[in-house]
């Protein structure tokens, strides 16, 4: 965002000003609440909001959703258009062959934002991508139509996907021949399609259905009287449904379906403007300059992303110039019991014509521009144009069979679109609308805010995380293994031995108000006298929503115990590795020999520099030396410091080989999330002082800078521990502690049991009887065990085919054939070599470096005095220390720091500015040299290198196919058998622990989610949460609406409730 010197103030708060084309329909604030690490309410944490909401075309919605604990925008469309959801991003989770599709569909997405026209190549990579989808679309029916334990069927599905894929990844392959092509974009996302389908695991229950692959075509409306809880649990007992039927007001209306980013993409950058990409397409919005015509180039990518770095610096030091600054209102509000409320009222004000319905086109266009000349008319935007060139400003043409508007302002043609609905003209947002809310959303607030927010929302989490923890861990042994010991000892009686209340304490607690913390974790009561999920479910069955998600999660892990854990995250760290080198063959390889080499300059370095002299690499053994002194200030120890060297060489490697991206990636998440950064760190590095302090050979191996080895020792283990805490949930810890305590009662029940059920039933009837349930049990028991030992042994059995190939077979051989490949396209194409120095030459200037210098805006001296407490003595003594410390930092940094880095940048300016057309002069002679050069060259001897590297392309990909078929097959053969496997030993176990997704679901793991969906006062979850007697929340929330824009616009027979906003009043229907 660019802050402009544009401010308002209101009240007290200084906002700056966005401007807008059109600004959005409604918004509204939702509080921050957080609960007292020393209170009752420890662990509460509901993120706060801001909402931002557009109307579009078809009675659809979009809402822009600000969340304060977030660095990105969350997108929620409400859209009647199934085919739309098909088309946004998102992963697939429940599907192998839909997610695939959307992976490779994200090509086109970012296709359609290149710079037009496109080249040759884009445009034949746009075509391979057509193709393998088109490739793939059959492939969904068919997976639809697999049992769930048809795993030769699923195998087969998979090795089709893959060699469709690889006939992909071939065919681009050949398109990089070209020197001036790499396998870019494409490439990337066809080898994370590949990894994907290798490693996808199928559903062991439930067939896949349509709404698994993101395809609600086939959803059937239904009338309101028949109650949605009844066919959702209908639902949920059919393993292999295709459709879902939902509450509807009438069975011809289309159902709205929700899609929400955050459970689709999360919060990725690029999926979301690819998102917006889509739904600008889709309802034919103005597209957005800053999401289109994007650079294809890494050099043109990396030089756009420096230069935006630049201008948000220069931004900055504008913003730190200005007296008087847009900042952020904050009230905070404590309840008695723990609770804090904070308010935040944004930086920002939204300044633009608003979107409401309008009588006429004249009308829209008087409320923009102030004048009333009267319309034309044109066919063609072309016609419009030629049009309105020779008008002055304000004139304006309706384009009516496209419902577009061209109109002249400041010397500049704007197309508004819109629609109609009711008789009523809607304005549509421009595609640059959405980009800049999302930007504005990005930095909704500062990083001292959202700092803040997310250091108390860890601190209260670690006590929540240990009460979460030992509450779940204490029911599961209490309840469901108490529950599992008694039905087992019970079985096969048909006189039941009591009847007892199995939750004596509902009637004492339906009768208890419970703290907000519990009502929030569904064991306590709303102030409605509801549970959480009582009150979702009563809202939810007259709701006509629908969730765009899919109703059959991924599998669960299919082995809970610490060896196939163990080994899990043994594969886990090592595709850390392996991805690397498979990503990038020729960086892999380079870092595996950088691997190499650190690690035999510690070990066996004669032997290093014997081999290196025969390699006629003498110049490398220089580096030995100052290899062993790097690795001794980093480790003691020969294997510690072999380890040290090698390891970081090879990050070095592979960060240099990748060098623009590294950088990038590491400003973003340094500039986007530092708490996040910070509070992993500090994990990581505490994490490994203790393992160190624990294992005295570890202590005994630190050197001279211990901080790199905690890092090593604690980095992955800090990031798990981060997410434990701030997601908890089934997670390593709390499933190792249940496959203890499981089979503790499995013993329990073999070896106790009988005597339990003898004092129930007797010596025949229950000591007899119990023994033989045992013997049956440890039957079971047994082929369990054996099944899982067999299980993990086929598992070892895959290392060598999947991990171990492609580190020591696969990237070698595609790293130094795609070296050799691309040597021989560059001799074949010189002419094209030529050609990229002209252009470079001939390149268009951005800058005038000397012409745009500006000294610091921030020189000179601001008052040390200032307002922090209400109590005189703090002021003063804080005003005191101010005025002995500040002036002197600023007298120093007006003499010395700002002068200094003014000269830097006067110096860099002068250095860019020799260097620029010196470099331009260098580089057309000599592109002009090679492109004379190459016509002779690339048509004589030219021919045999461009040949070879094609021959040599096409025999590599030949071998790699058919060693890949092969070892596929094997793969399918081994996983054949550990499907097989596993159904005869767990299945009836495995059943029970499947679910389907619903609704109910969707809102109880989140339950901020529900004041996302639109619904009535009298239906607001916060009400529920935090009303007390005669205090109504709403009133802290938000201010009196003005006038309603337009009643009817989603009016229906059915009852309309009305929702008030900070900006706007508007109906909906629930």
């Amino acid at each position: 965002m660019v802050f402009m010197p544009n401010f308002q103030t209101t009240d007290g708060q200084t906002q700056v000003i966005i401007p807008l084309q059109i600004k959005p329909f409604s918004h509204k604030a939702m509080p921050t609440i957080t609960g007292n690490a020393l209170s009752d309410e420890a662990g509460t944490v509901l993120y706060g909001l801001y909402n931002m909401e557009y109307l579009l075309p078809g009675e659809d919605r979009l809402r822009l959703i600000a969340n304060h604990n977030q660095k990105t925008v969350q997108l929620m469309l409400f859209t009647h258009n199934p085919e739309l959801l098909k088309s946004l991003p998102g992963g697939r989770p429940s599907s192998l062959v839909a997610d695939t599709i959307s992976r490779i569909h994200r090509y086109r997405i970012k296709s359609e934002s290149y710079k037009k026209p496109l080249t040759h190549a884009q445009q034949e990579k746009l075509r391979l991508a057509n193709e393998c989808i088109s490739s793939l679309m059959p492939l969904l029916k068919q997976e639809r139509h697999l049992d769930s334990q048809d795993h030769a069927g699923h195998e087969e599905l998979r090795r089709e996907v893959i060699f469709i894929i690889e006939h992909c990844r071939d065919g681009n392959r050949m398109l990089a021949n070209d020197p001036l092509v790499s396998e870019g974009s494409l490439g990337y996302l066809l080898y994370d399609a590949r990894q994907a389908a290798q490693h996808y695991q199928f559903n062991r229950v439930y067939a896949i259905s349509r709404q698994d692959q993101l395809d609600f075509t086939k959803i059937k409306n239904r009338p309101l009287r028949k109650l949605a809880e009844e066919d959702e649990e209908q639902e949920a007992t059919k393993p292999f449904a295709t459709s879902i039927e939902f509450p509807m007001r009438s069975s011809q209306e289309p159902p709205c379906f929700i899609w929400d980013s955050e459970i689709h993409i999360g919060h990725a950058s690029d999926d979301l403007d690819d998102a917006l990409r889509v739904i600008c397409h889709h309802y034919n919005l103005v597209p957005a300059s800053n999401l289109n015509d994007i650079p294809a180039s890494r050099l043109a990518k990396v030089e756009a992303f420096f230069r935006k770095l630049w201008r948000d610096g220069q931004d900055w030091i504008e913003y730190l110039s200005f007296s008087t600054k847009p900042e952020h209102k904050t009230e905070v509000s404590y309840r008695s019991h723990g609770i804090s409320i904070t308010k935040i009222t944004p930086y920002y004000k939204l300044q633009g014509l608003a979107q409401k319905g309008y009588d006429s086109l004249d009308q829209l266009i008087c409320n923009l521009t102030g004048n009333t000349l009267e319309p034309k008319s044109a066919k063609t935007l072309k016609e419009a144009q030629h049009i309105l060139g020779q008008l002055p400003n304000d004139h304006w043409i309706i384009l009516a069979e496209t419902q577009q508007i061209l109109l002249r302002q400041q010397d500049k043609l704007i197309t508004i679109n819109y629609f109609i609905k009711e008789n009523k003209f809607y304005p549509l947002p421009s595609g640059q609308d959405l980009y800049v809310l999302s930007q504005v959303s990005k930095k909704h607030l500062y990083w001292p805010e959202r700092l803040s927010l997310k250091m108390n929302a860890f601190i209260s989490r670690i006590p929540s995380f240990f009460n979460n923890f030992f509450k779940r861990l204490s029911h599961f042994i209490v309840h469901d293994l108490h529950e599992e010991f008694f039905t087992h000892v019970h079985a096969t009686h048909t006189q039941n031995t009591q009847d007892h209340d199995t939750n004596p304490h509902i009637k004492t607690q339906k009768e208890m108000r419970h703290s907000l913390h519990e009502a929030l974790e569904n064991n306590g009561l709303l102030n409605n006298g509801q549970t959480l999920e009582e009150f979702i479910k009563e809202q939810i069955n007259s709701s006509p929503y629908v969730i765009a998600k899919a109703n059959h999660p991924p599998s669960p892990p299919a082995y809970e115990n610490p060896l196939h854990r163990f080994l899990g995250v043994i594969r886990h760290l090592a595709s850390f590795f392996i991805d690397t080198g498979e990503r990038d063959p020729i960086v892999g390889t380079l870092a595996m020999a950088a691997y190499v080499y650190g690690a035999g300059a510690i070990i066996a370095p004669d032997k290093l520099a014997e081999i290196l002299t025969k390699l006629h690499l003498s110049g490398l053994i220089a580096g030995i030396e100052p290899t062993q002194k790097l690795a001794h200030w980093m480790s003691h120890g020969t294997r510690a410091e072999a380890i040290s060297a090698s390891a970081t060489y090879w990050q070095a490697s592979v960060a240099s080989g990748n060098l623009d991206k590294f950088f990038v990636n590491a400003i973003n998440i340094l500039k986007e999330d530092p708490a996040e950064v910070a509070i992993i760190a500090a994990l990581a590095l505490s994490l490994g002082y203790g393992i160190t302090k624990a294992v005295p050979s570890l202590q005994q191996e630190i050197g001279d800078f211990p901080y790199t080895t905690y890092a090593a020792l604690g980095g992955k283990g800090g990031a798990a521990l981060y997410d434990t805490i701030m997601h908890p949930g089934e997670d390593w810890l709390l499933g190792t502690c249940k496959w203890f305590f499981k089979n503790i009662i499995n013993i329990a029940k073999l070896v106790i049991a009988p005597f339990v059920e003898g004092y129930y039933y007797g010596y025949e009837d229950g000591f007899i009887r119990g023994w033989a349930k045992s013997f049956l049990l440890a039957k079971q028991l047994g082929k369990q065990l054996f099944a899982a030992s067999m299980d993990l042994a086929l598992a070892v059995l895959t290392i060598p085919l999947l991990e171990l190939s492609a580190l020591l077979i696969h990237t070698p051989f595609r790293g130094i054939t795609n070296f050799f490949r691309k040597l021989l396209s560059t001799l074949g194409n010189i002419k094209s070599l030529g050609q990229l120095f002209i252009s470079f030459a001939e390149r268009p200037s951005l800058n005038n470096y000397l012409a745009d210098f500006r000294l610091s805006l921030i020189y000179g001296f601001t008052s040390p005095f200032g307002y922090f407490s209400d109590n005189v003595f703090l002021n003063a003594a804080m005003n005191s220390i101010r005025l002995v410390f500040i002036p002197p930092l600023q007298l120093i940094k007006n003499i010395i720091i700002l002068p200094l880095l003014d000269l830097l940048s006067l110096t860099f300016r002068l250095s860019l500015s020799i260097i620029n057309p010196a470099s331009r002069v260098i580089a057309y002679l000599l592109g002009s040299a090679l492109y004379a050069g190459g016509d002779l060259w690339d048509n004589s001897i030219g021919i045999l290198f461009s040949s070879s590297a094609t021959g040599l392309t096409l025999v590599c990909d030949w071998l790699d196919n058919l060693a890949g078929e092969v070892k596929q097959h094997l793969l399918s053969f081994i996983e054949i058998i550990r499907g097989q496997l596993y159904y005869w030993a767990f299945h009836q176990e495995d059943a029970q622990v499947h679910s389907t997704e619903d609704k109910l679901e969707y809102f109880t793991k989140e339950p901020r989610r529900f004041e996302l969906i639109p619904h009535s006062e009298s239906h607001c979850l916060l009400h529920q949460l935090l009303d007390e007697e005669n205090n109504s929340f709403s009133e802290n929330i938000d201010t009196p609406p003005p006038v309603t824009h337009y009643e009817k616009l989603f009016k229906e027979a059915a009852p309309v409730l009305r929702m008030e906003t900070n900006q706007e009043t508007y109906t909906m229907q629930m």
